[in-house]
């Protein structure tokens, strides 16, 4: 079995169909009714969605700036290497919240939120950033330009 890598297009088109189904999870108050099994949260599913969305654009970013392999680098690596994007301290703050947020995977909940409607905000915030950061991609990974 050979193993392929993807080209910086490839993760940047991967990256925003999981940024457009956390959207998606997102709508009617981050809720899902699933017939026989009542109201689903949808919140972690997004969360978890989105960082691989950042995590997959950053890699998209330093692969085509740099041509360097990035796979094994978490979110908070990729941001610092990735500080010509020129985010501002707000944007990096939320960055690192989402990976806070993401804990949930290893099992750690940081308590960041005080209610359920604190993490929504959160999550509408991370979702704008994520459009801020693709105009922030060189012109060749936008998607107005491929």
């Amino acid at each position: 079995m050979d193993k392929k890598y993807y080209s910086p297009l490839e993760l940047i088109k991967i990256a925003t169909q999981h940024a457009y189904c956390a959207e998606h999870l997102l709508q009617d108050n981050a809720e899902i009714i699933l017939s026989g099994r009542g109201v689903i949260d949808t919140l972690a599913p997004a969360v978890n969605l989105m960082y691989s969305a950042f995590e997959l654009t950053l890699k998209a970013y330093l692969l085509h700036d740099y041509k360097t392999n990035n796979q094994h680098k978490n979110l908070i690596e990729l941001l610092e290497l990735s500080s010509e994007l020129g985010l501002d301290n707000k944007d990096i703050q939320l960055l690192k919240k989402l990976s806070r947020q993401y804990a949930f995977r290893k099992g750690v909940d940081y308590e960041l939120w005080d209610d359920r409607q604190q993490l929504l905000v959160f999550c509408a915030e991370i979702i704008e950033l994520y459009e801020r950061i693709q105009e922030l991609m060189p012109l060749e990974l936008q998607k107005d330009y491929q």
